[in-house]
């Protein structure tokens, strides 16, 4: 029993370890994302939605949009850690890095029905846009 109470609680740290270590890890980003990198999008027009980029990972994950309709999606990253410090749209090959508590416009337009995903830099937490049909 003693040793459950010790191990347990070590493995658990350990785990915890190797995810923040996973989460660590530097980005980078590739010629075209730097080029793509602005803060902000002046003069674009849009439904804005805010989405917070904190520890649970994209809030709101799911964002629901018309077919036709303009989006200007902003990110707020308040969790430190490289995981989330980039939001990727891979159909969309739009990558934005996300400074800590600095708000990032994405001007998105959804012309088709179905699902704009999104994602962390490293592919572990996800969120996506449901465009419906008109």
């Amino acid at each position: 029993m003693k040793l459950r109470r010790t191990l347990l609680p070590s493995l658990a740290a350990v785990a915890l370890a190797l995810l923040v270590a996973a989460c660590s890890k530097p980005t980078e980003a590739s010629p075209e994302a730097a080029k793509t990198g602005a803060a902000s999008t002046p003069g674009v027009d849009g439904r804005r939605v805010d989405v917070t980029v904190g520890p649970g990972g994209y809030s709101p994950a799911t964002i629901e949009a018309k077919q036709g309709e303009a989006l200007v999606l902003r990110f707020n990253r308040t969790a430190k850690g490289d995981c989330l410090a980039q939001v990727v749209f891979p159909d969309l090959k739009i990558t934005r890095d996300l400074p800590l508590n600095t708000p990032v416009e994405i001007p998105i337009k959804a012309d088709k029905p179905g699902k704009i995903a999104f994602q962390c830099g490293m592919a572990m937490v996800h969120g996506s846009i449901n465009v419906s049909g008109s």
